[in-house]
């Protein structure tokens, strides 16, 4: 009896619930425009402060990362340049530094730096040669281990947009990185990088966030605009004031917005001088003045870059003779070997200096194509290939490789009976 009037009043309490509910009763005037309410959302905290607040604290040394703040945690630097000038070779040079506290091209890291420098276009054997730096930087034993305590290599390739993002950051947290490199900075990019809607999502979203997060600033190598085809020496216009350079590079405002600081390399006319102009922030950089000279060491085997003297710099701006000049002197239908190139200059009033100047710039990918000439090493029975070059790109059939190949199977099927 007493289960029963137990039953009964379990029903009677369910009953009483359900038809008390706005949405499990039938009362549907009851029911009518009632909405189920969320949980109330914590309330925004927020993280800035007013201008005392920022002037007590003061400057956050620790947020430095090189110069007196010309890149600090969190933010980010764009070295921008044409192709084929050696800019991996400038990361290299510069990181190799950075990681055991000294300064690289002028500028000085606040401490001995964890890097991890995430690249796409270099093989192995590029990094390799790249590495052989390390041997003419004169450091020390306890700065070799330096580096290799803190600098660390990932090739990352197949991966663009936020799959990227994903790999940068587990790599930061794995390396307890203070800066994360990117060369290049297109190649992680998985939109049109002349899109400003593209750029904003991917710099000011993933990427972004990626270094707020985790409190690291960055170093980007990128390109620069390609010049016109009527124009086919951009480096022989006067020079710009130093600020307008930022505007060169390759995807235009919003890049150059994002980007706190930026390095922008150009030789100085077609000489092995260039030009590293900090468009932006340069007195953070402790640089007496927005532009500093380097060129490639006399040794091009130490990839090693070096400062430029004043004397240099100033014999690089007397350079006369334009790339069409030069380009005329390769055959327009065949090959011309390197020393036979260089004795033909002379001949045609060309210094040492314009002949070196202009031949790196007629290989460069940034070349106009009018204007270009092509690698076209020559196969040598007797030891390494000899160096030539052609206003085309050399088939593969008539590489040193493909060529050797030839002859040995040719050999080969001369001596053996079987293949005869």
């Amino acid at each position: 009896m007493a289960d029963k009037a137990l039953s009964s009043k379990s029903a009677d309490f369910r009953k009483a619930v359900k038809s008390s509910h706005p949405v499990l009763g039938n009362d549907k005037e009851q029911a009518k425009g009632t909405k189920l309410e969320s949980p109330p959302a914590d309330p925004y905290k927020p993280k800035g402060g007013t201008p005392l607040d920022y002037l007590a604290r003061g400057i956050v040394k620790d947020d430095i990362l090189l110069g007196d703040g010309l890149l600090e945690r969190g933010g980010a630097l764009l070295v921008v340049g044409p192709s084929g000038i050696g800019k991996s070779s400038i990361a290299m040079q510069a990181d190799c530094l950075w990681a055991c506290g000294l300064p690289a091209f002028g500028i000085q890291p606040q401490k001995a730096l964890r890097i991890v420098m995430v690249q796409h276009e270099d093989s192995y054997n590029d990094l390799a040669r790249q590495s052989v730096v390390i041997n003419s930087l004169h450091l020390s034993k306890e700065q070799k281990e330096l580096v290799g305590k803190n600098f660390w290599i990932e090739t990352v390739r197949g991966k663009i947009g936020d799959d990227a993002i994903k790999e940068m950051e587990e790599l930061i947290k794995w390396w307890k990185a203070d800066l994360l490199v990117l060369n290049p900075l297109s190649a992680y990019h998985d939109g049109n990088i002349s899109d400003p809607k593209d750029n904003i999502r991917f710099l000011y979203g993933g990427y972004g966030r990626l270094l707020q997060t985790y409190k690291v600033g960055s170093v980007n190598f990128h390109h620069k605009t390609k010049p016109p085809k009527n124009n086919s020496n951009s480096s022989t216009v006067p020079d710009k004031p130093y600020y307008e350079t930022q505007y060169d590079v390759l995807g235009g405002s919003v890049l150059t917005n994002f980007f706190r600081a930026q390095i922008n390399i150009s030789p100085i006319k077609d000489s092995r001088v260039f030009n590293f102009t900090l468009s932006k922030r340069f007195e953070l950089a402790e640089w007496e003045s927005p532009r500093q000279m380097f060129k490639w060491h006399e040794d091009h085997q130490q990839h090693l870059w070096v400062p430029a003297s004043v004397a240099e710099a100033q014999e690089a701006k007397k350079i006369t003779k334009t790339l069409e000049e030069f380009h005329k002197l390769v055959p327009p239908l065949s090959y011309i070997a390197k020393d036979q190139l260089e004795l033909r200059s002379r001949e045609a009033g060309f210094t040492r200096a314009e002949f070196r100047g202009l031949l790196e710039e007629s290989l460069r990918d940034d070349t106009p194509d009018e204007l270009r000439i092509y690698p076209w090493p020559l196969y040598n029975p007797r030891g390494a290939a000899k160096s030539a070059y052609s206003r085309s790109e050399q088939p593969e059939s008539e590489t040193p490789q493909a060529v050797k190949a030839a002859k040995n199977a040719a050999d080969t099927a001369r001596t053996d009976p079987n293949l005869l």
